[in-house]
Formats: structure tokens, sequence, C-alpha cells
């Protein structure tokens, strides 16, 4: 039996994944869920009677996978069958949300302020969003990067940028809300959105647009000629 304290640095599976998440196989991931194995049988050994276990019955067992399925592995108890199976929930569901998002199209402001204007027109305070884009305008994801107060909202230029790094995006829209329902632009409003368009350009990133949201109407710095 291989234990693995017996590995090497870089064999082991959390190390593995620290250094890349992406060269980490099946077997590590699932041996770092289950962190321990059984007597007379390593973690990576148990990890792999699991993994094997849930390739057996292809994705759509796997889509009807209770925990109990997985307990007639010796070594799965409850608490570790359970853990097994909110992983994989967990990753049908971030799958699920992100492939909802980017399907969605935001090739024009009024399709930016059809998606925040219901949820950013009656806040009370300001709230700093940014939309993260392809090449095709749509949508890898979406982040609240800040929220202010009745009047001003404090734009956090590392973190928004370091979330385009993440996600590889092509281009960024840039949206808040005025808590007045008057999304007329401030002169510190058009500041940020040149700052921002700067940093992004360093970045081999574009600003597309920054739409602010009023009371059932918003603008856009594009259509403005500001961005």
């Amino acid at each position: 039996m291989t234990k693995v304290r017996d590995l090497t640095e870089e064999e082991r599976p959390r190390e593995k994944f620290a250094v890349s998440p992406s060269q980490a196989s099946m077997v590590d991931l699932v041996a770092i869920l289950l962190r321990t194995g059984r007597k007379g049988c390593s973690v990576v050994e148990l990890a792999r009677q699991v993994t094997k276990r849930l390739g057996e019955g292809g994705v759509h067992w796997q889509e009807d996978l209770d925990w109990r399925d997985l307990q007639d592995i010796s070594g799965i108890g409850r608490d570790k069958a359970i853990t097994i199976c909110a992983a994989i929930e967990l990753g049908r569901r971030l799958t699920a949300y992100h492939d909802k998002q980017a399907l969605l199209l935001l090739s024009s402001p009024d399709r930016v302020a059809g998606f925040f204007m219901e949820k950013l027109r009656h806040e009370t305070q300001e709230h700093f969003h940014v939309c993260y884009l392809n090449v095709k305008n749509r949508m890898l994801g979406e982040k609240e990067i800040s929220v202010g107060s009745l009047h001003t909202v404090e734009a956090d230029l590392k973190e928004t940028m370091k979330w385009g790094i993440r996600y590889k995006a092509h281009g960024l829209i840039l949206i808040h809300n005025h808590p007045s329902g008057d999304p007329e632009p401030s002169r510190e409003d058009i500041r940020m959105t040149r700052r921002f368009a700067e940093a992004a350009e360093l970045l081999d990133m574009e600003v597309l647009d920054h739409v602010i949201i009023g009371d059932g109407i918003y603008i856009s710095l594009h259509d403005r000629g500001i961005v």
C-alpha cells in the first residue's frame, strides 16, 4: 500500500492541486475530499475505487446519484459519501449557472439596462457591478465589486481587473445605480470610467460601456461618446 506520506511532494493530491488545479486528476480531487483512507488502503487507492464507481454509470447515473450509493465501498461512511455527492452537486449547479449566464448577450446598453434595472432601481445605496464579456459580447461572469453610500460608491479598480484576468475577458461593462433615480453621470462617474478604461487597456481588455441605472431610466456613457 502506497501511503500519501510516501509520495513525493509533487505527487501528493493537495500539493498538486495547489500548484496547478488543472493538473490534478479525478482521483486526486476525490482524495482531497476524502482526506483519509481505510486500514490497509491509502486515501489515493480509496479515491481510485470511488472514481471508478462514479464512472461506471455514466453521466445520467451521476445525475441521480444518492450518497447512499457510495456506502457499499469499504471505507466510505456517511460523512465521506455526503461530502463527495455535495461536491458533485456543487459542480453541477455552478456549471448550470455559468451556462445560463454565458448565453446572455450584452451587445447594447438596453440589454445591459434590462438585466440590471429591476435589480438596482430601488436600491438606497450605490452598487457598483462589472460584467465580463468575451469577444462576441456574451457574458462570462458578473461581479458586484462594491457597495457605497446614498451618493457615492468606491469602485475598486484592482478587484475589478483581478476578475477580468480570471475570466480572461475581452470586454468590461461597468454598471452602477443612482439611488436618486436620476442617472445623469457626475464628473466623478466620468473620471472613474476613464481611469478604468486606461487600466483595462494596459491588460489587453476594453471598457465597452458604463451604464448608470436610475428609476426606470438609464444612461450609457458609450452612447454619450465618453467611452
